[in-house]
């Protein structure tokens, strides 16, 4: 069971319509602030944006060995 956000009445959680006010219910997981898709897509990123600068590094590095040698 969960509340209507609306009216406060107790509805069932799986609902769609809430049966006291026949409003239509939005995800509940919005409304109570539990929305936290965010976090894996910022590790995600800080992983990606690491690699890359590792990457240059690496490569940067090795061109100046390279150029060093001649």
């Amino acid at each position: 069971m969960q509340t209507c956000p609306y009216c406060k009445e107790k509805i069932y959680s799986n609902a769609l319509v809430c049966r006291y006010c026949k409003r239509d219910l939005p995800d509940m997981a919005t409304i109570e602030g539990r929305s936290n898709n965010w976090i894996p897509a910022l590790i995600a990123s800080a992983l990606i944006v690491t690699g890359t600068a590792f990457f240059a590094y690496g490569f940067f590095k090795e061109r100046q060995d390279w150029l060093d040698r001649e």
